[in-house]
């Protein structure tokens, strides 16, 4: 690429940061007669105006921007948390909150074992892990550890016990706990056996050769592409791309 289009591209990647940030703004409750309604704004669609389902406007209060309550119900945002205690509900940092009897993130019910024992372990903005001294957690998903002791969040998107790797939650099926790491930037994984590209087993590959460099994947037999095998005159295309970008 020329090196003109390229300033000018960053010039314009920049220019757009905060038309982007602003596309979306948080939202918060607007009462109108006998209706509640969490409004936002979209740069797409402009105000958006959703209605609270089955609620009572007189004794409508808003907890934070996001979550709602009346005299019967609470609200994240403009949907209806089940099983949620209005009188007892208290925000955490968003999107969580509890009440006495259940933690809820973004709404969702989490079914802890404690509220009193609930930790949150690992937060960014798109993901948490949090324990309660039987259960572990990813977002709302509940893990149930045969060993909560030995739980042990690796990164934001991975965490081990003493039997399995949980990848978003979710077991990673072969993945050797005691082992198990993640490599450039997250995109492939190992362990002492078994290679994956974004959690997918690679089945094709000669694990004692396989390296990763400044160029990506590689074993004796040849290339990867995004985590599948691809001939050398692909390889060469890729490789000539990148070097244009």
């Amino acid at each position: 690429m020329d090196k003109r289009l390229k300033a000018l591209a960053g010039f314009v990647a920049l220019m757009l940061i905060p038309l982007l940030a602003g596309c979306n703004n948080d939202g918060e409750y607007v009462i109108k007669g006998n209706n509640v309604f969490f409004s936002y704004w979209t740069f797409s669609f402009g105000t958006i105006n959703d209605t609270l389902p089955e609620v009572n406007a007189t004794r409508f209060e808003s907890v934070k921007d996001w979550l709602g309550k009346d005299d019967k119900h609470v609200y994240f945002k403009e949907r209806l948390i089940a099983g949620a205690d209005p009188a007892t509900i208290e925000a955490k940092k968003y999107p969580l909150c509890h009440d006495k009897r259940d933690y809820y993130y973004k709404g969702v019910p989490m079914h802890v074992s404690s509220v009193k024992n609930f930790e949150v372990v690992k937060w960014n903005e798109d993901d948490m892990w949090a324990i309660d001294g039987r259960y572990a957690f990813y977002d709302s998903l509940r893990i149930e550890p045969r060993d909560i002791n030995s739980f042990k969040v690796q990164n934001w998107n991975v965490a081990v016990d003493s039997e399995h790797v949980y990848r978003y939650g979710k077991i990673l099926p072969l993945a050797d706990p005691a082992t198990y790491v993640e490599e450039w930037n997250g995109f492939y994984s190992r362990d002492k056996s078994h290679i994956w590209y974004m959690g997918e087993l690679i089945e094709d590959i000669d694990y004692a050769t396989f390296t990763i460099d400044k160029d990506g994947a590689h074993d004796k037999h040849g290339h990867f592409y995004r985590g599948e095998r691809v001939s050398e005159e692909r390889w060469k295309e890729i490789k000539a791309q990148n070097e244009d970008l």
